[in-house]
């Protein structure tokens, strides 16, 4: 496994990418977020506090489809209750990753477990796209006596999985010799 990691990483500098990984380092915005001390611990805490917040708002939901935890409340006001702090939590993740792209880009261009990220988190946002539209629109419709199907649970179950592959993939990054 980590052979085929290295030949990917090997592969990711024979492309593009780390040209434009090079002309990113020089831009104002890299520049300015490797200048100032505070400018990347903030962003990486920004991010990691996306991530918890999202993990943490879907497992709500998943925990509550599976009848686990939350009994008290509708799916519907589960959902509503929950699914904006995923949908924020993402926006947040997104802006804080971009910065943090911009202040190493080298580093992370050419790294074979960013790319293995950047194709789970593809993933994992149109699963929880799906899921969330799925268990909004079973739950709106039927209400209290909403009983979630197996393939529903399981898409829950699996997005937890992948956040959890997610961030796995994000500690990974940095000790990846690139």
């Amino acid at each position: 496994m980590l052979e085929l990691l290295f030949e990917i990483t090997d592969w990711l500098r024979t492309t593009v990418l780390l040209d434009f990984a090079f002309w990113l380092s020089e831009t104002p915005v890299s520049l300015f977020m490797v200048e100032n001390f505070w400018n990347v611990p903030i962003a990486q805490v920004i991010h990691i506090a996306g991530i918890g917040a999202a993990f943490a708002s879907l497992l709500m939901l998943t925990l509550r489809v599976n009848e686990k935890a939350g009994m008290g409340l509708s799916v519907a006001a589960t959902s509503a209750r929950y699914l904006p702090w995923v949908w924020w939590s993402l926006l947040a993740i997104l802006l804080s990753g971009l910065l943090m792209i911009t202040a190493e880009p080298i580093r992370n261009m050419v790294n074979a477990v960013y790319w293995i990220k950047m194709i789970a988190l593809l993933i994992t946002v149109a699963l929880t796209l799906g899921f969330q539209k799925s268990v909004k629109t079973k739950a709106m419709a039927v209400g209290d006596g909403f009983v979630a199907s197996s393939g529903t649970r399981t898409t829950g179950v699996v997005l937890i999985v992948l956040w959890c592959f997610n961030m796995l993939c994000g500690r990974w990054i940095a000790y990846v010799p690139v």
